[in-house]
């Protein structure tokens, strides 16, 4: 089995970082106490760690969610922007672009020999993932940072932000 990750995956990685860094130019830092955005920002890189590890490591559950939260995103995206076509921004359209292009990079991923390798024998050293986990983290730490949607938030709320 290759050791080396390939191209696809670390696309993946660094869409998902530079797409979490236009919401947050966007949308700015969660007004919650910083108490709870610091929470936030642990438990989404947390778990979007955890996502990212299955992904990478092929292991369906987790693929599957991925692959139906990406897809739903898109779908929602494209209903939202047939829906009200005069009310769609210049983010609206940099964000479905952002999905788009992730869910061809998962594809592109889910072909690779890696995936495939991996598919059938699951075991993958660690050392292979860290330094495409740290940019999955820094993702999720800025997921956790970022406001949510609307910019609402109460001063004890915990948002996950996936």
């Amino acid at each position: 089995m290759t050791e080396k990750l390939p191209q696809s995956a670390w696309t993946i990685a660094w869409l998902f970082l530079v797409g979490q860094v236009v919401l947050l130019m966007t949308r700015g830092v969660n007004p919650a106490d910083w108490p709870m955005v610091v929470v936030s920002m642990l438990l989404t890189a947390v778990i979007v760690r955890w996502f990212a590890s299955g992904v990478l490591r092929a292991r369906t559950v987790r693929l599957v969610i991925v692959w139906i939260l990406l897809s739903l995103t898109a779908v929602l995206s494209i209903v939202g922007l047939l829906i009200d076509p005069a009310a769609t921004t210049a983010v609206d359209l940099v964000n479905f672009a952002f999905t788009v292009a992730e869910l061809v990079a998962l594809a592109a991923f889910c072909r690779t020999t890696w995936f495939k390798d991996h598919r059938r024998s699951p075991n993958v050293s660690r050392s292979a993932l860290t330094p495409l986990l740290l940019v999955v983290v820094a993702s999720g730490l800025l997921g956790g940072l970022t406001a949510p949607f609307g910019g609402d938030a109460s001063p004890t709320q915990i948002s996950v932000q996936l």
